[in-house]
């Protein structure tokens, strides 16, 4: 990540070429608008010079007429513009939020593990939304601002240069200031939105475990952890607004002075008869005027300078890099695939070995049945297989090939597993158990559910497939959520499945009626089942026993289970003698 002072607005520029014809438009519209904004004053100059001198009635009725022409014409152009310059804006930022999210997605489990969904909804669309407010009027005032104040500078030094000189003076040092002090508030800005991202997150992680906080009278404590951090919002909100400000607060004494010489002058050059009233009126005007691009500036800077904390946090992200690198595209052999582990090492941190020196080899077809103790790195086998980490040493092949130089996509597709935990998408029956492939049929669907014992339960939906389900599974029971996640294994035909612990939520006789479609699944690939229920691994052929991330034991199923001495027996003794009578 480059130092924060080199990142670069231009950066986020790049985003605008994507809606550059509606750019085009909105210039036109800001041109058009400008126009009107610098002729009404002269309109009523000449009206008023025309009436004092007792000019023609018509002549003045005209210029009225022209004046609202242009008044509306001007309320018009305005109005276009800020809805033009937010479509733009909104239009540009999704395009950033779309490869913040992508990007999100593709970075490695560590990662995800050290940032909490509110988190990073925060960094996706919070810092992003900051950036959106201030494109949103970019052009319309920035740019618009400085074509209004060529535009006035412009008419005074051909009206009366002195007085434009003045003026000059005054907007130059206006926009030196807020240039030397842009940057005030960035920091302060950048520390509240990792406040209000560490605010969010808490939110985040308090709610999805609301059954602890609630059972376990965690209530006040949680209580006490939001306050304190909305007053850490609040306090690096008001260090930040008040840094913000500055540009404004300095333009807002600028303009007083100058407006007080410009009068000053103009009401000597009027009283000296050098200037009509029309033309003190047009002074005057145009010097109010004046102050409307200076002050437009100013609340921009302060929109600047939380688009550019938003602009660094965003980058910053984007310059992450996962550390699980995608393959050169090796491709895997047809049918069932074998697995090799060679010498393998992990650990979710440098301080701490999960799995030591792993190694094992299992035939194409042949089924896997692994279990031990909590902790002792059963999940851990599984999640490197389908490379969500990478390893700390050692060589995992699949199907004979390195799946560190597999294509990501070309290993997914072939490998199939089913976690303890389901996630439902905000989608209909079918796209949640296709995962939105519609190459797959109905009659494809019906047939697998109905394998699984699921056909009962979508019988009894209102709308079969096409009903409409609820994000994060409230709408499924425990045992129809592992059920769930079989049928999206079954319908993508993997040549290598890995069940964690397929039967943990099911009652014993959903147990038995899954055993028999999962043995069919297995039939046609290689299996990995991941159990702490023995019965589950009645039809393995080897069994592996894991202990504190070492292999214990590695064998075939009936000959450790024959073998009174072997770690296997002795968990079948145990599990027989926990069973009720």
């Amino acid at each position: 990540m480059p130092p924060h002072k080199q990142v670069s607005m231009l950066w986020l520029l790049r985003y605008l070429a994507a809606v550059k014809g509606r750019m085009a438009l909105l210039l036109l519209l800001l041109l058009a608008a400008t126009a009107c904004q610098l002729v009404n004053p002269q309109l009523v100059q000449r009206f008023i010079d025309t009436a004092a001198a007792k000019g023609d009635m018509t002549r003045l009725l005209g210029l009225a007429g022209i004046f609202l022409l242009v008044a509306v014409c001007s309320q018009l152009f305005t109005l276009m513009l800020n809805y033009l310059g937010n479509d733009v804006a909104w239009r540009a930022t999704n395009r950033l939020r779309a490869d913040l999210l992508q990007h999100c997605l593709r970075l490695d489990m560590r990662f995800h593990n050290l940032k909490t969904p509110g988190v990073m909804i925060e960094r996706i669309d919070g810092d992003v939304t900051s950036m959106s407010n201030f494109f949103a009027m970019f052009i319309v005032q920035i740019f618009g601002s400085f074509v209004l104040l060529g535009g006035i500078l412009g008419f005074m030094f051909a009206y009366h240069w002195p007085i434009a000189v003045a003026m000059t003076v005054f907007t130059v040092l206006a926009i030196g200031v807020m240039a030397v002090v842009r940057n005030l508030g960035v920091a302060s800005s950048q520390a509240e939105r990792e406040a209000s991202a560490s605010m969010y997150g808490l939110i985040e992680e308090r709610l999805a475990g609301i059954e602890d906080v609630q059972t376990g009278g965690n209530v006040p404590y949680v209580m006490n952890r939001f306050h304190r951090a909305m007053r850490s919002v609040f306090q690096r909100g008001r260090k930040a607004w008040m840094l913000r400000v500055v540009p404004w607060n300095a333009t807002v004494i600028m303009f007083t002075v100058a407006v007080t010489v410009v009068l000053l002058m103009g009401v000597r050059l009027y009283v000296s008869g050098e200037l009509s009233l029309g033309m003190l009126y047009l002074i005057f005007q145009y010097t109010q005027m004046l102050n409307e691009p200076i002050e437009q500036l100013g609340n921009q800077m302060q929109e600047f300078q939380k688009a550019k904390s938003g602009l660094r946090r965003s980058r910053e992200l984007l310059s992450l890099q996962s550390e699980v690198v995608d393959g050169d595209g090796s491709e895997l052999p047809p049918g069932p695939l074998g697995v090799e582990f060679e010498q393998v090492r992990f650990g979710y941190s440098q301080d701490k070995t999960v799995l030591h020196d792993i190694s094992f080899s299992l035939r194409p077809g042949e089924r896997l049945g692994i279990v031990g103790r909590t902790g002792s790195g059963k999940s851990s086998i599984s999640r490197l297989l389908l490379r969500l980490y990478n390893l700390d040493g050692g060589v995992i092949r699949v199907g004979g090939v390195d799946t560190s130089t597999l294509r990501l996509d070309a290993l997914y597709r072939r490998v199939g597993m089913v976690t303890q935990e389901v996630q439902l998408f905000d989608g209909t029956l079918r796209d949640n158990l296709t995962l939105f492939d519609s190459a797959v049929s109905d009659e494809t669907i019906l047939h697998t559910t109905d394998r699984l014992g699921l056909s009962g339960w979508i019988a009894g939906l209102p709308h079969g497939l096409d009903t409409h389900l609820q994000a994060g599974g409230s709408s499924l029971s425990a045992g129809e959520a592992q059920l769930f996640a079989l049928t999206r294994v079954f319908l993508t035909q993997p040549s290598l499945v890995i069940l964690d612990e397929p039967s943990s939520r099911l009652d014993a006789a959903t147990e038995a009626a899954l055993q028999g479609a999962v043995d069919q699944l297995l039939e046609r690939c290689t299996g990995i089942v991941i159990a702490h229920r023995l019965a589950t691994l009645e039809r393995m052929d080897t069994i592996m026993v894991l202990g504190e991330g070492r292999i214990l034991e590695y064998g075939a199923r009936m000959d450790l289970a024959r073998d009174p001495a072997s770690h296997y027996s002795a968990l079948l003794r145990a599990d027989r003698q926990e069973e009720p009578a």
